[in-house]
């Protein structure tokens, strides 16, 4: 379960935060803790967190309720964004205009001189595998990070061309994405999600 940190005041100014370590809202810390009383009722036996302080302080919330201590890696942090971090999103397209718009057709772009998608899945992805490998069968894991973190990582366990990463979509602030390993390798079971999964009934389960 890939869980995204709940609201920053730059979310809410629609600012690029990257790898700037900002904390929580007194919602942003509201919502971890409802999203906590969630996944903690899924007995999870590991979290792993980005070690910026929004996404620490939401897992925090989760290791209160279920006694588990938290691992921290730096791979979590968000996308490095160089020149684009602590901009607007009108500030982005003022500035970086041809920039933004080849990002958003798939181009592989250092946006604001900074990591491209796939840097960031390549430094991303191996934790959380490396994470998922020392659970038991059956165990679930707990990963606390970032919007643009959390999408690339999941474009490359599912093993999509970068190029369709973005349809993946984005996460509210403290809603949560589910993966698991199918017969064919990993399987996205829910997206942006702020409820407890349900079971699927059916040939499609």
């Amino acid at each position: 379960m890939l869980w995204r940190h709940g609201q920053t005041a730059w979310n809410l100014e629609q600012r690029f935060q990257g790898n700037t370590d900002i904390e929580l809202t007194e919602t942003g810390v509201a919502q971890a803790r409802r999203s906590a009383r969630l996944l903690a009722a899924l007995s999870p036996h590991a979290i792993v967190s980005s070690d910026l302080n929004r996404a620490a302080a939401t897992a925090a919330e989760l290791a209160a309720l279920t006694g588990l201590s938290v691992t921290y890696d730096k791979g979590l942090q968000e996308t490095y964004a160089g020149h684009w971090q602590g901009l607007t999103h009108e500030e982005i397209l003022a500035s970086y205009g041809e920039q933004y718009a080849a990002w958003k057709r798939g181009e592989p772009v250092r946006r604001g001189g900074g990591e491209l998608e796939t840097e960031v899945a390549d430094r991303a992805a191996p934790v959380v595998l490396a994470a998922a490998d020392e659970l038991a069968d059956g165990g679930v894991l707990v990963v606390v990070s970032h919007g643009g973190t959390i999408r690339t990582t999941i474009g490359r366990l599912l093993g999509l061309d970068p190029l369709t990463w973005e349809s993946l979509g984005g996460l509210s602030n403290c809603c949560w994405s589910v993966l698991g390993e199918g017969a064919r390798g990993w399987r996205l079971t829910e997206h942006n999600a702020g409820t407890l999964p349900e079971p699927v009934l059916g040939d499609d389960a």
